[in-house]
């Protein structure tokens, strides 16, 4: 479903800032994969799901959806067929329009658009259906400005919108590392049924061990540009995050605690 083969991609090449982001990384999913991505600031995490995203391109390798090449693509270009959510409430909707304007522009995302109107009854019949999902109450509130919801709100609003075109690949970007621990694990818990219920193929970065731990049925960790462990599902089931956080001290030669890896 999902293959980034040999990707590398350094910042700054050749100034004194330069930073090799990405290092000969290789990371394939199957469909329905829902893969958890931790490891400290700097480690690519972000820079990953940007190159898949088409954010930034890449200076080698290649990102394949479903067994197309689309390394060469825009993000515009690659609306369609990935989905993401961001770690600020604020960039996956538009705060001055309304639920249902938002969730017209989620619906339209990657397609031609035309004057067509935005909102018909029959959409917005399908849109409070679909908000229903969420648990919130989202779906009796279809004219309220998206400014007004909580962070919570917003943020599940977004992971709705994201998922609503039905993307090949659906890419969470610290989705929940905003809002406080209540929202967090509803964010957490939505986050898994949607994904479930449409067997999205997923990638997940989080700085939360517990929650790499608690969602998905794959585990991979980075550092300093490269997958430095790839963890199953039957093996990721058996872990603490003090596994993880030995397994991480290995590696790297030096001994840790959880805030190296929140960092």
């Amino acid at each position: 479903m999902l293959s980034v083969s040999h990707v590398s991609k350094t910042f700054f090449p050749g100034t004194v800032n330069e930073r090799r982001a990405l290092v000969d990384v290789d990371l394939h999913l199957q469909e329905g994969d829902f893969v958890t991505v931790i490891g400290s600031n700097g480690a690519g995490k972000s820079t990953v799901l940007n190159t898949i995203a088409g954010r930034i391109q890449q200076d080698s390798g290649t990102v394949t959806l479903d067994g197309a090449d689309v390394s060469k693509l825009k993000e515009h270009q690659r609306a369609a067929q990935v989905g993401r959510v961001f770690q600020d409430p604020m960039a996956g909707t538009s705060p001055n329009l309304t639920i249902e304007e938002n969730l017209a522009l989620a619906d339209k995302r990657g397609a031609a658009r035309g004057l067509a109107l935005g909102v018909t009854r029959a959409k917005r019949t399908r849109f409070a259906e679909a908000l229903k999902v969420l648990e919130l109450g989202l779906e009796d509130r279809l004219k309220t400005k998206v400014g007004l919801l909580s962070g919570g709100q917003r943020q599940a609003l977004s992971l709705l919108m994201a998922t609503f075109s039905r993307p090949k690949v659906l890419l969470l970007d610290e989705h929940t590392a905003a809002l406080d621990p209540q929202r967090a694990e509803l964010v957490t818990r939505l986050t898994t049924k949607v994904v479930q219920e449409q067997q999205l193929t997923t990638l997940m970065v989080t700085h939360n061990m517990a929650q790499a731990l608690q969602v998905g049925n794959r585990l991979i960790m980075m550092h300093e540009g490269r997958i430095i462990l790839d963890v199953p599902e039957q093996e990721k089931a058996q872990l603490t995050p003090e596994d993880l956080l030995s397994e991480f001290a290995k590696i790297k030669g030096a001994a840790l605690d959880d805030k190296t890896m929140l960092q």
